[in-house]
């Protein structure tokens, strides 16, 4: 179901295709430097900030792919997630190993 890819060629102008992409983008980016902010501030984990940074890209990214944009979306958030938690991928191997993997809410204790 890819709506904007079944278009005529020449419905969607090549350059509003690269504004949406471009816009998306920086949301991300932006979205990405609020969580870092809020590491650098105390209030996440960066394994947290880095997590939810995911999540939210992957929404966009399903959004995209269903109606049919091409983004480097995936490959941008993935990129961001690593600067925010260099240990991204041993804390989603440990989420994904806990049953059921939750949110504990309070200090993280060291």
């Amino acid at each position: 179901m890819q709506h904007l890819k079944n278009l005529p060629k020449g419905t969607l102008w090549p350059h509003l295709l690269d504004a949406i992409e471009r816009d998306i983008l920086a949301d991300i980016r932006s979205h990405a430097q609020a969580r870092k902010s809020d590491v650098a501030r105390g209030a996440e984990t960066a394994e947290l900030a880095a997590l939810l940074v995911d999540k939210y890209c992957e929404g966009m990214a399903n959004a995209l792919r269903i109606v049919g944009l091409d983004s480097r979306m995936r490959s941008e958030a993935d990129q961001l997630v690593r600067e925010i938690d260099p240990d991204f991928d041993e804390h989603r191997e440990a989420r994904w190993a806990a049953r059921p993997a939750s949110i504990a809410m309070g200090a993280v204790r060291e």
